[in-house]
């Protein structure tokens, strides 16, 4: 039976590879730095791809030494238990992900950072409601802040375009 450590760096390898191939991909200009726009994304490719062969091997050696020291079968089904709803719980981050690619557009950024901020929490589990509710409106003001306002980076409006936002 395969090893969460084995299947995870294969999946880290994949991942790692995919990153590598669109951070090649991109265009460097004449006023680019030494490291260029795919400096950094292609370090983070390279790193994901070496840690997913180290977590590969520690896989395969892991469960080598299990099965020479007359441990086969022990403990693969418990590794292996509760995975599905760990899954589940992951899969729906990514919905609260995907649904904010959708709504930005529409609400804007400043709304559409408040509510990915305070549905987020609140599926992990958060207590205080009124606590949540004021991170998450500063959460958003402070993000928006900083892009839009220190750094330059224009975001969309949506909703709050007629007031100059």
């Amino acid at each position: 039976m395969l090893t969460r450590d084995f299947v995870g760096g294969v999946a880290s390898i994949a991942i790692g590879a995919v990153y590598l191939i669109f951070s090649y991909q991109l265009r460097t200009s004449a006023l680019d730095d030494s490291m260029g726009p795919g400096g950094l994304p292609r370090v983070y490719g390279w790193l994901l791809v070496g840690l997913g062969a180290i977590l590969t091997t520690q896989g395969i050696v892991s469960r080598r030494l299990a099965v020479a020291g007359g441990e086969k079968g022990t403990g693969e089904k418990g590794e292996w238990d509760g995975q599905g709803r760990k899954l589940l719980f992951a899969a729906g981050l990514l919905a609260i992900g995907v649904g904010y690619i959708f709504v930005v557009e529409t609400l804007g950024y400043l709304l559409s950072v408040a509510v990915l901020l305070l549905v987020t929490a609140l599926y992990l589990g958060a207590g205080n409601k009124a606590r949540v509710l004021a991170v998450a409106t500063l959460g958003a003001v402070f993000l928006w802040v900083m892009f839009v306002i220190v750094l330059g980076v224009r975001m969309p409006s949506g909703l709050l375009a007629s007031l100059g936002l």
